[in-house]
């Protein structure tokens, strides 16, 4: 009986131990889980390239394991100051759409690590959208449609190619689903100095429309008073006669209007008539 209880609470402390000392592997869906052995006392780790996707499993705690979405992943990459082909400073909303192969998410890790997206891709695509935007002006970049799709297929070409020269090396198991680059955008200072650009041009539109209203009021009074002159000389007018003839074309403009009519030579007043029309 003693024998027994010693061989049962052996075997208690056996499975204490033992499911003390391992771990849960649970991917989500649309994951799989990579496990990275490491051993206790000797013997080699490393990846276990058969991935875990679904079910829970059981782990040693000497196992890490890394979580890999093999879903499309869509990677944002702001461009910040890319210089067009006549060096104006414009700045880009850009995404890469990629997407692990299905069941080779350990190769991938074995081969480039966790941060295989920052140590392998993103200085890659960046230096070579820089490349890229310098063959345009800023006008076709901000506004030309066209030129921003042909950026994105001459990028996933150019993205694609350059995976399948790492995988050359070492397999890289990524596929290049798609690129998508916005409009440009001046960056800060480009846009102040393109706002006070604008503004200059506006106030010099307004200061020629105005100094052409100017004029044209100019002529148009410079040719009335040739007129008036031309027909006070036909008429044999004295330039007074010529002022009271006008006081009553004043007198036919108005409508309605109580006027006070005051004619004068000289000094002395001759009449004044109260008209009301």
């Amino acid at each position: 009986m003693k024998k027994f209880s010693v061989m049962a609470a052996a075997l208690s402390a056996a499975a204490v131990l033992g499911f003390g000392s391992c771990s849960t592997v649970a991917p989500d869906a649309g994951e799989e889980g990579v496990l990275i052995m490491k051993p206790w006392f000797f013997g080699h780790g490393g990846v276990d390239h058969d991935p875990i996707s679904t079910g829970l499993s059981w782990e040693w705690f000497s196992t890490d394991v890394v979580y890999v979405t093999m879903t499309p992943v869509a990677y944002d990459e702001v461009i910040d100051d890319a210089y067009s082909n006549d060096n104006t400073q414009l700045d880009f909303d850009t995404q890469i759409i990629l997407q692990v192969q299905q069941g080779k998410s350990p190769i991938l890790i074995e081969n480039y690590g966790t941060k295989w997206y920052a140590n392998n891709i993103h200085k890659e695509y960046v230096s070579h959208f820089f490349q890229l935007v310098g063959n345009y002006s800023p006008f076709d970049l901000m506004s030309n449609r066209a030129v921003t799709d042909t950026i994105q297929r001459e990028m996933q070409d150019y993205m694609t190619a350059y995976i399948n020269r790492l995988s050359a090396q070492k397999e890289f198991p990524v596929t290049v689903n798609n690129i998508i680059v916005g409009k440009a955008k001046p960056n800060e200072d480009m846009k102040k100095e393109m706002d006070r650009t604008a503004a200059a041009i506006q106030s010099k539109k307004t200061q020629e429309q105005k100094l052409a209203y100017e004029q044209t009021r100019e002529a148009t009074e410079k040719q009335r008073a040739i007129s008036d002159k031309a027909y006070m000389n036909e008429m044999n007018l004295t330039p007074q006669q010529f002022i009271q003839l006008k006081a009553w074309d004043v007198i036919a403009a108005k409508q309605g209007a109580n006027i006070d009519v005051m004619i004068s030579a000289g000094q002395d007043v001759n009449s004044m008539w109260n008209i009301k029309k």
